[in-house]
């Protein structure tokens, strides 16, 4: 059975023009505050914590993000649980697709992540995979959505990627890595280049909530209403940040952004919800 996607039509692209220009205003203001900020290295890594978790709600599973800190400084001492290593491999992902090449790894054979040796369909337990999922045959459709969307606004694209990513299912198991992928595509097309847009985060904390029988058009504007609220959401962490060094600055004698032997050897910043 072929696998397509449904390409937006030319109305309700059109209709979605004054949302996506809401949304790039929003995303381009973000990225250039973070570029000239010397707090940029520390609130991504903030960020990548916050979407880890929003990652895993959206799949049903509730990780509460001071556990996953401690879990990453090998510091929890609390009942071991599946959903909480799940965040963690998540928050690994994230991570690596901070500091990676956006363009490769949208291209890679499991995009978002590394190329590393795939598993043969056929070593893989029925229990947990349909082997006549067609795994490439799906990845190639997806692919294909992504080379039609290029001369699309980047935002756009990025919302068209996502949904695809949604219909098309090209990894049993992996919805999971929509909003990463849509934030690769951002920062591939250079409209974030100083970070991975959080959009788990912006679905977190927005109204809309996707749902296969919505039309195209609705969920792409639920999509850009994510983007909207993750640019709004990290440009308050961001705040909050700038106020905490300002607040500690005269005590520590240094800026937060900047090296300090005193300073916090891990590099990561502390949290506190």
């Amino acid at each position: 059975m072929p696998h397509t996607y449904e390409f937006p039509s030319f109305p309700v692209l059109e209709r979605l023009m004054a949302p996506m220009a809401s949304a790039e205003d929003a995303v381009a203001r973000l990225d250039e505050r973070l570029r000239r900020s010397p707090l940029a290295e520390g609130l991504n890594a903030r960020l990548a914590f916050g979407e880890a978790c929003a990652i895993r709600l959206a799949e049903g599973e509730l990780v509460h993000l001071e556990d996953l800190v401690l879990f990453d400084a090998g510091a929890y001492t609390g009942p071991a649980a599946p959903e909480l290593s799940s965040a963690w491999q998540t928050l690994r992902t994230w991570r690596h697709a901070q500091r990676g090449d956006a363009a490769a790894l949208l291209h890679g054979g499991h995009p978002g992540e590394p190329e590393t040796p795939a598993t043969a369909p056929e070593r893989r337990s029925g229990l947990f995979y349909d082997p006549a999922w067609d795994q490439p045959a799906r990845l190639a459709a997806w692919r294909d959505v992504l080379d039609d969307s290029k001369r699309l606004p980047p935002i756009l694209a990025a919302a068209i990627a996502w949904d695809a990513w949604h219909i098309l299912q090209p990894e049993q198991r992996g919805v999971w890595r929509a909003p990463l992928l849509a934030a690769l595509l951002l920062k591939a097309r250079r409209k974030t280049a100083a970070l991975l847009l959080p959009i788990a985060t912006g679905q977190r904390v927005s109204k809309y909530r996707r749902h296969p029988a919505h039309s195209t058009g609705d969920r792409l504007a639920g999509f850009l209403q994510w983007t909207i609220a993750a640019a709004m959401r990290a440009g308050k962490d961001l705040d909050a940040l700038a106020l905490v060094e300002t607040l500690l600055q005269p005590r520590l004698g240094h800026p937060l952004g900047g090296s300090s032997p005193a300073a916090n050897r891990s590099g990561q910043p502390s949290f506190d919800g």
